[in-house]
């Protein structure tokens, strides 16, 4: 761990970037504290510290460790193994193979199959497991083990090489591959440049979920980045996904969230859900909300399925689109 200080955070950032002769771009953040101004701006000052490391290869397998490293033992023993990176790409190659094996035998899997491989979200072993097809990989030799790949990111690289093109042998459309740590880091670094013109002092800090980047945002001036209900947060997610689109097609999506209004947001869409299924159900005719983001329509959805009586379904295009509330 890189600790550098600074009388803000975004000061011990750019005192971190300087020394360690990187862009914002190439490099890892992490908020270890934020500034404390103290008593009458003298008794327990502390400056912010943030963490700050390279993106590398090494970045990348440290990730992948944490992340196993992370899950607990009951959780693996009762839902598949986390892999890393290296790990399920070559399980995605054995598939394949064994897939274009059989085809050439005479034999095959269904196109449901290979569509539910493609949509990346179990491993596709696993899938061939659920779907009743797993015997297919027992007469295939792995030529990799998940420590060769490991030790050889040459070697990953090849592996998915040769993996897109078996999918497409396969017919099936492939998507590029993407590092979603050095994605999240790009679309971080846009938003703060956004924020900086803005003439805002604020950090920000990412995770994410497979194809879901979350980006939290860290200021004391939260009311200027959110807007009235939440317009200029709105405009800063819809240019933070373009900004995704135009780069990675439609691989991703991204949230962004501002101190807590994301969640002081769900609790007062809740109470407005409830409102507006009573009005139905008094009225006995449909409400229809203002036009919302995708996330918050999910809420209202959510809410609505709950209770009886009455059902909920979006209308109009984007980014007009809004929730209409009926009875059932």
């Amino acid at each position: 761990m890189v600790l550098f200080t600074g009388s803000t955070v975004e000061e011990a950032i750019q005192k971190g970037l300087k020394e360690l002769d990187i862009p914002r771009m190439k490099a890892h953040i992490k908020v270890v504290s934020k500034e404390k101004k103290g008593f009458l701006g003298l008794f327990g000052k502390k400056p912010a510290q943030v963490d700050i490391e390279a993106i590398s290869e090494t970045t990348v397998i440290k990730a992948n460790q944490q992340a196993i490293k992370g899950v607990p033992k009951e959780v693996n023993e009762k839902n598949e193994p986390v892999k890393t990176v290296s790990e399920a790409t070559v399980d995605l190659g054995h598939v394949v193979e064994a897939i274009k094996k059989i085809e050439e035998e005479g034999q095959g899997v269904s196109e449901e199959v290979k569509a539910e491989i493609l949509k990346n979200e179990k491993h596709a072993s696993t899938i061939l497991e659920e779907t009743g097809h797993i015997s297919i990989l027992n007469d295939l030799e792995p030529e990799d083990t998940a420590e060769e790949v490991e030790s050889a990111p040459e070697k990953e690289t090849e592996t998915q090489e040769a993996t897109s093109q078996s999918l497409e042998d396969l017919g099936l459309k492939v998507e590029p591959s993407y590092d979603i740590e050095q994605v999240a880091t790009e679309v971080a670094n846009y938003v703060q440049t956004i924020v900086d013109d803005m003439d805002v002092e604020g950090t920000i800090s990412s995770d994410y979920n497979r194809r879901t980047i979350n980006l939290q945002i860290d200021t004391n001036e939260p009311g200027r980045i959110i807007g009235y209900h939440g317009k200029v947060l709105k405009a800063l997610q819809l240019l933070a996904q373009n900004y995704l689109y135009n780069r990675y097609s439609r691989t991703f999506y991204i949230t962004i969230n501002v101190n807590d209004y994301v969640e002081h947001r769900a609790e007062v869409l809740q109470t407005y859900a409830q409102k507006l299924a009573n009005r139905v159900l008094e009225e006995g005719r449909s409400q229809q909300t203002d036009p919302m983001s995708n996330s918050e329509r999910k809420i209202i959805h959510r809410i609505i399925s709950r209770m009886d009586g009455v059902t909920s379904y979006s209308e109009g295009d984007e980014p007009n689109r809004y929730v209409v509330v009926d009875t059932e």
